[in-house]
């Protein structure tokens, strides 16, 4: 009897910046040569330990419908015409860490995701979320440069 191994999957970290359009082209390059499935997440940053009264949810749901319509647009630019399958998610949370958990759950090959390019100084003042998804995800993470 033959084993059937599963498909391979991309996550795909996005968020809302002109840049995110650089980082899902990259991805598609990825997926098509991978015949993998992709995973589009973005990350609303939260305060993990924040009550309900202190979360305007208003503003969070109206963040997840920016984020969502404009994660429709990337897969209609990027994707239009391929075979793959796509999905997309929107998390809360810690974007690096949120994004790790999503890789980990969804049993990813690789995670893509963008970095601006911050000198050494400015990622530690600001902390970069790339350098904490390569130090911190189990699988292969390909950081595509502005």
């Amino acid at each position: 009897m033959t084993k059937v191994s599963p498909r391979k999957k991309i996550v795909v970290a996005v968020d809302t910046s002109d840049y995110a359009e650089q980082v899902m082209k990259a991805a598609y390059d990825v997926a098509e040569n991978l015949n993998a499935d992709v995973e589009i997440v973005t990350v609303i940053e939260t305060v993990e330990f924040a009550s309900e009264g202190e979360l305007d949810v208003g503003q969070i749901e109206a963040e997840e419908k920016e984020v969502a319509e404009y994660q429709k647009k990337l897969i209609d630019t990027c994707f239009s015409g391929s075979t793959l399958l796509v999905e997309s998610a929107i998390l809360h949370g810690n974007p690096a860490k949120k994004i790790c958990e999503f890789a980990n759950r969804t049993n990813a090959s690789i995670v893509v995701i963008g970095t601006r390019g911050f000198g050494k100084l400015q990622s530690k003042l600001l902390g970069s979320v790339s350098e904490k998804v390569i130090k911190n995800c189990h699988c292969s993470v390909l950081m595509v440069r502005k």
